[in-house]
């Protein structure tokens, strides 16, 4: 998976942690007590729930050794499993499923990055891990979070918001953007824009990254059927939504983010 760099790491992460009690919305939503994050990055999230909900069992898994070196310096001493080997994660869950005990992935902004950065087979791959396809462990839930917007969202965009953006918004990064993405008079190209106009400091990085590679009603027809949903919340973003409303004095009205828990049935 070829990534574009991250100019600002710092900042980057920074932007990451904003919503992190949204971001462990799922918790308290399944009978579970071990939680692996795929795609942990620097462990942030975590390192969260490993404070708020003493007890769990938590495992981090990033294909990237410098985001997993980084989790466990700013972690250390929690007990939280880091690792980049996806046979390590299996047989840590095999050893607790074995004890009885109950288990979830989580998958918090993986999806629209593993469109971005990951080859087909790569992306054949990742799912046998996420639905326990090809030998690979079940998981009891898959909890997703992610920015997914409706096929709706394909439209012509609101006139008015596109002449605020052209006019309040940093030209030379929207032309850019608009021979990226395609002009922002379409309405998936002008909420794509307000997902990612404020990652200004890793525009490189963010210019060429597809927020929104999959709509929302797609997705949910991929999901294999033995898995029931328990929980799904398809909603705008607080944070993104007050942000818009700051920055250009319109509200942004298309459902941006969806959050799913699913539960594996026997």
């Amino acid at each position: 998976m070829d990534a574009t760099p991250i100019d600002n790491a710092n900042l980057y992460i920074a932007e990451m942690g904003k919503s992190l009690v949204d971001k462990s919305f799922f918790v308290d939503k399944v009978d579970a007590n071990v939680f692996v994050d795929f795609g942990c990055a620097d462990g942030m999230m975590l390192g969260f729930i490993d404070k708020v909900f003493p007890g769990l069992t938590l495992v981090g898994y990033d294909n990237d050794p410098e985001m997993i070196r980084r989790a466990k310096t700013d972690n250390p001493g929690s007990g939280i499993l880091y690792t980049s080997s996806w046979d390590e994660v299996e047989n840590a869950i095999r050893k607790k499923r074995a004890e009885g005990q109950r288990t979830c992935l989580v998958l918090s902004s993986v999806i629209h990055e593993a469109h971005s950065y990951m080859s087909e087979t790569e992306m054949k791959e990742m799912w046998s891990r996420v639905w326990g396809m090809d030998g690979h462990v079940r998981f009891d839930y898959v909890s997703i979070r992610d920015m997914m917007v409706s096929r709706t969202t394909t439209r012509p965009a609101d006139p008015i918001q596109v002449a605020r953006v052209r006019q309040v918004f940093d030209p030379v990064r929207l032309d850019e953007w608009e021979a990226q993405w395609g002009s922002i008079e379409e309405n998936w190209s002008l909420t794509h824009l307000l997902l990612t106009y404020r990652y200004t400091e890793n525009w490189k990085r963010e210019l060429k990254e597809n927020y929104l590679p999959v709509n929302y009603e797609t997705f949910l027809s991929s999901i294999p059927a033995q898995f029931f949903p328990v929980f799904k919340e398809h909603y705008t973003l607080p944070f993104l939504r007050r942000r818009v409303k700051e920055h250009f004095g319109f509200d942004l009205s298309d459902r941006t983010h969806l959050k799913l828990v699913l539960e594996a049935m026997d």
